[in-house]
């Protein structure tokens, strides 16, 4: 395998896992001192509906999170940004919810869970997306190669 391949996938996991680790500590932040539950619930939105309202908002809020990752994955300018995005999410994905993969009544309780899980597995390709849409592919970034000296 090429060197710069190796090096830039281990790159892309460890800014995958740091990213999870990022997110999981905004969410504790967001989630204990965010008044958007609150004032859906006081505006009437409650029972099933005020899942389906935050699930979007959360979405984007991970979305919004997830860009100075996926800026970064697509500096390196990968010419299959899938697997590098893959490489990002898979790994940190399985690390962080590995107590729940591995416990005895993953089986019962998998569907409850399917929500959260879908919203972390999309939010970093959904910014990756983002960013390429807005940006455009542009030229290959040489910027990390040895300058020859003249």
């Amino acid at each position: 395998m090429n060197r710069q391949l190796l090096i830039s996938a281990a790159a892309a996991i460890l800014l995958g896992i740091a990213q999870w680790y990022f997110l999981a500590f905004c969410w504790a932040y967001i989630s204990a001192y965010s008044p958007v539950a609150g004032w859906l619930a006081s505006s009437g939105v409650l029972g099933a509906t005020l899942p389906a309202v935050l699930w979007p908002v959360d979405l984007l809020v991970s979305v919004i999170l997830s860009l100075p990752v996926a800026f970064v994955l697509l500096k390196l300018r990968p010419r299959k940004l899938w697997l590098y995005l893959l490489l990002a999410v898979v790994p940190g994905f399985l690390w962080l919810n590995r107590g729940v993969i591995a416990g005895p009544y993953f089986g019962q309780f998998a569907w409850s869970f399917a929500a959260g899980w879908l919203q972390q597995l999309l939010a970093l390709p959904l910014a990756a997306w983002f960013l390429r849409a807005v940006t455009g592919r542009g030229a290959p970034n040489y910027s990390l190669n040895r300058t020859l000296a003249s």
